[in-house]
This record gives C-alpha cells, structure tokens and sequence, in this order.
C-alpha cells in the first residue's frame, strides 16, 4: 500500500452501540440531577480514547461542560494530582470566580500563594483540597451539566486516585458525569488502582463499562474503513484476523500492511517507526525518554537539530501518526498512543538511555528554565536514571517540599525517602539536600502517619529524634519531641513514649520563658494523663496549659491553640467525674478560644464532647441538633474526613440512631469510598452498621464485617459497634454459633482496649441470647447456661469496675444489664418480670416504644406465653412492637413479631378477628387444661376416655401451632378462643 492510512480517530465509531447507549445514558441521567462515575476499562489499544472522543462529542452538543484531566506514565517521578491540575486550570479560565472563591484549589494550580494555615492545621490541608474541587464542581454544575474526563488512571499518583474515590464517595445531586479510564491488561495483583476500582464499583453512583476487543464483523468494518480501499479483500481479512478486536493494533497493521504481516506487535512498531527518516527516529528515540508528552522547546534542546532538520523530522512524525501536536504539552507532542512510546523507549541502549536521561536532568537543572508543575520531581527522576545522585538528592529533597506545598503527602512520603536512601551515597549530603536530615525524616514521619500508616511514622519519628539529639541543640530536640508525643496521642499510639516524650520537651521549656511549646507540653501531658484515667494530673496540667497561654499575647495562635486543647481535656474530666453540666461549659469556652486560635480539629472537638455529653443524658434531639451543628461546621472548613470531623460524626450517627431517626442515622454514616484508611473510618462504618443489621441488610453487614473485622482492636467505638451489629445480624439470621463467636471477639478486643469498658454489657447480653438461640436449636443446654453465666458475671464486673463518664452508670448501661440477666432466664426459665424491667428501662428511647424496647416487649410476650399467662397485655405488647418496627423499616423485628403474633391468634390491629377453628368438644378439653387438670381428671369431668383426651389435645395444638399444652391454652386466650380468666 502507499500513503499514510486513516487514523482512527478520523473515521466514524465503529461497533461499541452497548458502549455508547451506557455513556449516553449517563448523560442523560446527569442533565436530570443524577450524577454517574462510568469507570471504563479495556486493555491498551482496544478503543477507549475513541469512545471517550464520542462522549465528549455528545456531552458539547448537549451543552455541557467538558473538563479533561490526563495521567500520565510518569514512572517514579510522583507528579501529584496531575489531571486534576489540568481540571483546575481549565476551570480557571473559564468562569474564574469559580475557582477563585476556594483557596485551597492554589495547590493545584502553578504559582499559587504560600500556605497561609498555621502549622497546627496542615493534617487538614489534603482534605480542604478535596473539598474544593468538589465545591468548585458544585458550583459549575448548579450553571450546567459537566462531564470530567479522567484518561489512564492506571498512571494517577495516590493523591489523584485519593481524589477520585471521594469526589465518586460524595456524587447526590449534581449534574455531573465523571468518566475514568484505565488499562485493565496492566492491573497486576499488586497495582494501586485495585483496591481503589473494588471500593469504587460498589458505590451507587458508579457503575462500570467494560470495552472488550471488536466481534469479527466490526473488526473487519473497521480495518475496511482505515485501509480506505488500498487492501486487497484477502489483506483486509488477514489484517482483521491479526488485529484480535484491538482498534490501535488495525491501525498499525494497516500502516504496516504488506504481503508478510509482522509477528508481534513490538515488530509491527517498531517496523512503522524504523520506515521513518533517521532524524524522525532519532527525535522520536529522545521523546521516549521525556515520557508521553515532550515539550517542544526541550525535545529541540535534546536533540540537538537545527531548526529545519527539526521541524522536517517533526513533520514526518505527526504526519504518520507517530506523534501529535499537543496544546496540553506546553507547544510539545504527544504520543498518539503510549505503546507507541514504550515500544521506542524499550528499544533503547542502557548507555544511550543513561546519556538522554542526563540531558533532560541538564535541562531541568538549569536556573534558566521555566518553572513548571513537577519540575523538582521529574529532575529527580531523570538524574537517579543518569546515575547522578547528588542531583537527584537535592531534586527530591525539592519534590518533597512541592509536594508538601500541594497537600499530596503520598508524594511528599515518596519523595522524601528517596532522598534519605540517597543520603549515604552521597558526599556532604546536607549541603546537596539544602535542608538537615532530621528535618526531611521529620517530614517522612508525618506523611506516613497523614496516608494511614501510623507504624512507619512513628518509626521515622523517633529516627528524627535521633538525628536531631546528634546535633546537640536541646530546643530543636524538644520542639521534635512535643511534636512526637503530640502525634503519638492523635494515633492511639504508645501513651508512655509520648508522655516520656512531652516530659523531657517541658524539662526543656520550662527552663525558659514561657512560650506556646511551654503551654502546648502541658497540654500533651494533660491529654496523657485523661487517656489513662488519671484526671486530678490531667485537670492540673491543662489549667498550667491554660495559665501558660493566657499569659501571652493574643496574637499567639499557637500558644491559645494549646490552651483550647486543654479546656477540651478539662472537660474530658468533669464528664467522667459526673459533672455533665460543667463540662459543657467548660467546652463552650473551648469552643470560642479555639475560634479565635483558629484551631479547627479543637473547635470541632467540642461539637463531639458536648454531643456525647447530652446522649449520656438520653438528650438525643438536643445532642443531634448539637453534632449537626458541628458536622457543618466540619464541612464549611472543609474538615469533614478529619479525625475531629469523624468523631463529630459517629456521634451524630449514634444519636440519629438512638432517636429513631435512622434515615439520618444512615446518611451522617455514608463514609462510602472516601479516602480514609479503615484504621480510621472503622468506627463511623460501624456505628452506621447498626441501622444496617436493625433493617436486615445482612449482605452490607457481613461483607462490611469481613472488611473491618481486623480493626476491631482500632478503639472502643470501633469494637462495641461493629460487635454489636454484626453479632446482631447473625441473630437476626439464625446463625446462633457465629453470634457467640462475634460476642467473644468483639468483647476480647475491648478487653484489650479498655478493659470493662460498658458497651461489653451490650456484646454480653447478645451473646447470652445466642446461647439461647443455640439451645431451642439442639445445643447441650448446660454447657451454654455455663458460657452464658460467665458472660452475665463478666457484665455485672463491667458494671461495678467500669469506669462511668458519669457519678453512675447511665440509662443505657443500666437498660443493657438488666437485657442481660432477662436473656439468661431463657435458660433457666421464662421470666416475663425480668422482660417487664427491661422494658421499663429502655423507655429512654423516644416518645412510644423505641426499638430496645419493642424488641423487649416480644421477649416479654414470649415469656409469657411460655408461662402460660395470657390476656389483653399480649396482644398490647405485639401491637405496639410491630407500630415500632414499621415505623423503622426494622424488618426483621416486624417478622419476629408478626410470626409471635400468628403463634398466638393475634390479629393485627384493625384486622378481622381470628376464626374459630376448635370444635366444642376441643374447647372444653382445653378449658378443663386451662385448670390445670391432667388427662385422666379431663376424662372423668367430660365422660371420654383418657386416650380421646389425649387425641382431642394433639389435635388442638396442632390447630394452634403449640409446642406443649400450656403453650396451646396462652394462645388460645391470647386469640380470644377461651373465655378470659376471672381473678379472685
């Protein structure tokens, strides 16, 4: 063939009508307020940029806006949030006062202002960016439907792939379409994106388009369509054959196309570039090296041409389809396709590979040239390739701070450890880095403690401490000392290495004059002491704290940062002490000088402290209106992912919860895919599995529980919620065996937490029930009255040794210890005045009978139908059980009851009576049992034969669906069927 054959791109869309109907639907849903993520996959070459070509296409004929940000093969540069820079800058452009009302978005865009939040507030800043980007979105599809485009995301760095999954997590009402795209032949077993996709496909609002390779009609439409009438019938087949559906391989097949086609794609590749000048090579051997896009001015510099010996052999390039003109590459080229680029890049020698590489190092090195996005970070990748280490340390010492600069602390964690595994090699390496050790290793720690890995971070940590006690300078080890023991508390972490640590800080500065280090010390040792429950210390050194920052000017933010610390730890104090009232106002203290210290993380504090404080109190509306007051405050500082904005949360879920509004309950607890490690998100999952487990959703606890499970041992919170639920489901469910196991594990976690911390009466008294369950199922009824016992005796421990946030335990502790004992008396005998106190305890819960309550009032109910008590208070107990139930969608609540109440004859309220299905003569053989006759006395009152009376009896508890006789005469009264009893 001769020429040049057509571009894909250029020709219409062959194929994909599946493809294109799910992409047009996504559309359609977005510009009706119903947004989509489409996560699009296939492997490299099978037509994904084409289709995405497509929906672009569509989406501006519709009149949406089209926002494009690309990934790119970077290799360990770690650019961060490399498509949403191109996001942000589009959006800058165009309306600009979009991006301007949102600070945080000049991390994103090149020059911004310097960081302006104090130090106090930098484990905030990532999140603060991913609020931004979702506001901004918010505010351009409040004008019109958006689609963002998201190419290659098997390239994106951590902090991209971060913001992916929470802008997917928080997808409601816009109009907006979010379409991503990713390799799915270069997902390995270990590749990043893996876990991102299957947290990410199980969000409502995602959903997945999987492009499979052309059927062999549409393959040979295609390769007809390139091939432009230049292939003889017998080629167009062969080259449809060989092209296995991929649309980038008919390509290059078609370009290749000769009697004798290629083997392997490399040869058909490389076949194409090697038919090209020896300049157009050598440019494109030198593009390969600068990554998937090169800039023009650099690609000149490298190469080393004169202006039209460039320019022919650039022409060549575009011409055949190898490279293409790109306005996103500052003037420079793009590969058409990244094969393409790995293919020449793969060809090249090591040594000729080592000397590209160094002359791009050169050119990014030099002072001259133009500052860019990444440039520190792709200068670090180029000289450790050309084996320059003293470069490639001070440029990734540079890429750290960027990275730190753009809130992305996965790319800050990758940049600065290269650099300290750099750090021996090279000579005076202080000097070449620009910056101490222990100041970068310092910089490592508080990165791998901000991208949920608190081990390693304190790891580096105490590595610089070290580096720093070597240098002699007793306030420099302090300062990292505070900073260490401060870390340590906020990560659950050695309590005695951090007070250990706050002590040798204040042996410090106190020997100087008072400073905010001195108040923030005293905070710290504060914070210590309440975690160990030793209040009188904790409450002496946080008024020290206090004292310390009040006598400092009010411009020291740091200083009155420290001071509302404390007052929260004070408050700590007198909730525990029993003084809830004083608390409070301890806490609306704290609340005002965090304000004016501009310490969010401690105002936010407040919103949870005074919140748990009004639910120990059984206040759940005021506490719920309290912690959705601090939720948007959470939200309006952008702080909602935070630890303080997720302890203000799972709060909030506990009282909607509490309250019986679980609607409310459920969405204060859509964590869903956001970008938070589950050593921290596992508490707030948790608590929203409550409601899950009361309105069966079985599959989302259990497959929730699998995931979580190993975080039990994350806090007190994580295993009493994640305890109760899943133990709560497996009862729900029937399995008796797997609820004891999930009551004993739970409770062993918590015991290792904290040892006889209350919510274990709850996870006792589950478990006791499962006991039971096991029982009336077959089980050795001795052995479990044995483990049901030890687990009653470890509640009523817990009870007298725990430690009460108040004077005595509350409500709730009391209502689940007497739970507790009212299920052992299913093994030892029904006990409808154990269930009588049960009921009377958990009327805490809101106006009627709550849910503790409702499902108390069916264990009464089968008590007493077990003993034999029978009347109108049945039918009372189940009618207002079932009110309950529905009113909460408690599903399988409503079916216990309703399958109790067809047990016993009792009609729904409302509903017709229950026929009368005994016959006169089984009537009165069961009245005369009702008098608690036996059979022998039955037949001589009623003149028949014990053996009759025997029959007539098997028949009416058949009739009756009873278990014994006595169980036939309570619901025989409970139906109406007998005449009620007259007591003396």
């Amino acid at each position: 063939m001769t020429g040049v054959a057509r571009i894909g791109a250029g020709i219409e869309l062959v194929g994909r009508r599946r493809e294109v109907a799910a992409l047009v639907a996504a559309l359609d849903r977005a510009a009706a307020g119903s947004p989509t993520g489409v996560l699009l996959s296939g492997d490299a070459g099978v037509g994904k940029s084409r289709l995405v070509a497509e929906a672009v296409a569509r989406a501006g004929a519709a009149g949406f806006a089209v926002l494009t940000g690309r990934c790119l093969d970077t290799a360990e540069a770690a650019l961060p949030y490399l498509p949403f820079t191109e996001i942000v800058g589009a959006l800058a452009a165009e309306p600009p006062e979009l991006v301007a009302a949102h600070g945080s978005l000049r991390h994103l865009q090149p020059g911004g202002p310097p960081r302006a939040e104090p130090e106090s507030d930098r484990s905030l800043g990532q999140l603060r960016v991913f609020d931004a980007v979702l506001s901004v979105l918010d505010g351009l599809t409040a004008e019109r439907p958006a689609l963002v485009v998201l190419e290659d995301l098997h390239w994106a760095d951590r902090s991209s792939r971060d913001l992916v999954v929470f802008l997917l997590s928080r997808l409601d009402a816009q109009r907006l379409v979010v379409l991503a795209t990713y390799r799915s032949d270069d997902l390995h077993r270990r590749h990043p994106l893996r876990p991102v996709l299957a947290e990410l496909v199980r969000l409502p609002a995602v959903e997945r388009v999987e492009l499979e390779p052309l059927g062999d009609a549409d393959a040979l439409a295609l390769v007809r369509l390139l091939a432009d009438g230049a292939l003889t019938p017998q080629l167009l087949h062969g080259v449809a054959r060989r092209s296995e559906g991929n649309a980038f391989f008919a390509e290059e097949l078609v370009s290749a196309c000769s009697d004798g086609l290629p083997h392997s794609l490399v040869e058909v590749l490389l076949g194409r570039v090697e038919s090209l000048g020896p300049t157009t090579q050598r440019l494109l051997r030198v593009a390969s090296v600068a990554g998937r896009r090169v800039r023009h001015d650099q690609l000149a510099a490298v190469a080393g041409l004169g202006v039209d010996e460039l320019e022919l052999g650039l022409r060549e390039a575009v011409h055949h389809h190898v490279l293409v003109a790109d306005e996103h590459a500052g003037g420079g080229y793009v590969f058409r396709h990244a094969l393409l680029r790995e293919a020449i890049h793969h060809d090249l020698l090591p040594g000729e590979r080592s000397r590209l590489h160094a002359a791009f190092a050169a050119l990014l090195a030099d002072p001259a040239a133009p500052d860019e996005p990444g440039r520190a970070a792709l200068l670090a990748h180029h000289a450790l390739a050309a084996h320059d280490l003293p470069t490639a340390l001070a440029a990734s010492e540079g890429a750290a701070r960027e990275a730190d600069e753009q809130e992305a602390p996965a790319e800050l964690l990758v940049h600065a450890e290269r650099a300290l595994e750099l750090w021996p090699a090279v000579e005076d390496a202080e000097a070449v880095a620009g910056a101490p050790e222990y100041e970068l290793t310092g910089l490592a720690a508080w990165a791998a403690s901000a991208t949920g890995d608190p081990e390693r971070g304190s790891a580096l940590g105490r590595r610089a401490l070290e580096l720093a006690e070597l240098r002699a300078d007793p306030v420099l080890t302090a300062t990292l000392r505070l900073k260490y023991a401060l870390r340590l508390l906020e990560l659950d972490g050695d309590l005695r290495a951090a007070r250990d640590a706050a002590e040798q800080a204040m042996a410090v500065f106190a020997t100087r004059a008072p400073s905010g280090h001195l108040a923030w010390c005293h905070a710290v040792l504060a914070r210590a002491h309440y975690r160990v429950d030793e209040f009188p210390d904790a409450v002496r050194e946080a008024e020290l704290a206090v004292r310390t920052a009040g006598a400092l000017p009010d411009a020291d933010r740091f200083a009155h940062a420290a001071a509302a610390d404390a007052l929260v730890t004070t408050a700590g104090c007198e909730a525990y002490s029993g003084r809830p009232q004083q608390a409070r106002a301890r806490l609306a203290t704290a609340r005002s000088l965090a304000r004016r210290a501009g310490d969010l993380g401690a105002e936010l504090r407040t919103y949870s402290g005074v919140g748990f404080s009004l639910l120990e109190e059984c206040r759940f509306a005021d506490a719920a209106a309290e912690l959705a007051a601090g939720e948007e405050r959470a939200a309006v500082t952008g702080l909602r992912w935070s630890m303080p904005g997720l302890d203000v949360r799972v709060a909030h879920v506990i009282a909607r919860f509490l309250g019986g509004d679980w609607d409310a309950a459920e969405t204060a607890a859509d964590l869903a895919g956001a970008a938070v490690p589950a050593s921290v998100s596992a508490r707030l999952v948790a608590a929203g599995l409550l409601v899950a487990a009361a309105r069966g959703r079985f599959e989302v606890v259990e497959r929730r529980y699998a995931e979580l499970g190993g975080h039990l041992v994350e806090g007190v919170q994580a295993a009493v919620y994640l305890g109760t639920a899943a133990t709560e489901a497996a009862l729900w469910q029937g399995r008796a065996d797997d609820a004891v196991a999930r009551s004993l594990a739970a409770q062993a976690a918590l015991d290792a937490i904290e040892g006889y911390a209350f919510g274990g009466i709850a996870l006792a008294a589950l478990g006791i029930a499962a006991h039971a369950d096991r029982v009336a199922a077959g089980a050795d009824a001795a052995d479990a009255l044995r483990d049901a016992g030890r687990m009653l005796a470890h509640a009523e421990e817990t009870a007298l040794r725990g430690l009460p946030r108040g004077a005595e335990m509350g409500p709730e502790g009391h209502a689940w210890l007497l739970r507790a004992r009212a299920e052992l008396t299913r093994l030892t005998g029904p006990d409808p005045s154990a269930w009588d106190a049960v009921v009377d305890a958990f009327a805490y819960e809101p106006a009627g009978l709550g849910y503790r309550g409702a499902h108390a009032a069916l264990r009464r109910t089968e008590a007493r139908l077990a003993t034999g008590h029978h009347g109108s208070d049945v039918a009372d107990d189940l009618h207002s059980a079932r009110r309950t139930a529905a009113a909460l969608r408690a599903a399988p609540l409503l079916a216990a009851v309703d399958a109790l109440a067809a047990r016993a004859g009792v009609a729904r309220e409302g509903a017709a009576p229950a026929p009368d299905v005994l016959t006169p003569r089984e009537r009165s053989v069961l009245e005369q049992v009702a008098q608690g006759h036996t059979n022998r006395q039955i037949g001589a009152a009623l003149f028949i034969s014990e053996k009759t009376v025997s029959v007539h009896l098997s028949r009416v508890m058949a009739k009756l669906g009873a278990g014994s006789r006595t169980e036939a005469v309570g619901i025989a009264y409970a139906r109406g069927l007998l005449a009620p009893r007259v007591s003396a």
